[in-house]
């Protein structure tokens, strides 16, 4: 009885995990006809996806190629994206799981044939909310993961406009400030004010306003 309820322990774990994993992969689900597939063009956030490929009406066998824009040759195809099997008229096949990241993609079948299509991967933006009040702001140092970002910026007490700047560290003169992390209008109190969509890479960074003014507070993009 014992050695049963262990069995079922265990099956139950297995099963958990298994559906934690399969519960993280995206399916995409590409359809061809005779020379195109019907989906023209994909944009996908960044994880882990299977595609399932079917053939209808091809009437002979087609595959899938995932490749990055502009690199198509045999050697840079993802082949984690090839279908598992040639895909005969009326069924269709998975690939393997790829993992994409953000960036400019193409798929296409050499075997139908179809044209290029494309498959743009961008990763969400995120907002960072950043409060002043005179002379300072309130959060003093932040790490953030390499990635899309928007500031808002927040005037709470500080009785004239202030804005923001972002540079890199050591490098704070105007010729090297981010300019898309300038906020979208002047802070007046009680209001706020968005940055553009900012793009991070790893490294250091300082965020101040010279309006209010504060002193430079570091930012860390791992």
């Amino acid at each position: 009885m014992l050695q049963s309820k262990n069995f079922s322990l265990i099956f139950l774990l297995l099963f958990v995990f298994t559906t934690s994993i399969t519960a993280q992969v995206s399916k995409i689900n590409l359809g061809q006809t005779p020379g195109e597939f019907t989906i023209k063009s994909l944009t996908l956030a960044p994880g882990d996806y299977q595609f399932e490929i079917a053939n209808n009406g091809v009437d002979h066998e087609v595959g899938f190629v995932l490749a990055p824009k502009g690199k198509t040759d045999q050697a840079n195809h993802i082949k984690a994206a090839y279908v598992k099997a040639p895909v005969k008229n009326g069924a269709s096949s998975l690939t393997q799981v790829v993992s994409l990241s953000a960036g400019e993609y193409v798929y296409f079948c050499p075997l139908n044939p179809t044209e290029q299509y494309e498959l743009t991967v961008t990763a969400p933006v995120k907002k960072i909310r950043l409060e002043q009040t005179t002379g300072k702001f309130t959060t003093e140092t932040l790490t953030l993961a390499a990635g899309d970002y928007e500031f808002e910026i927040v005037n709470n007490g500080v009785d004239h406009e202030v804005g923001f700047v972002l540079a890199p560290k050591g490098k704070t003169d105007a010729a090297n400030h981010i300019k898309a992390a300038y906020v979208k209008a002047p802070v007046k109190n009680g209001t706020s004010s968005m940055t553009q969509v900012v793009s991070l890479t790893p490294g250091e960074y300082v965020y101040f306003c010279p309006l209010n003014p504060t002193k430079a507070y570091p930012l860390t993009v791992k």
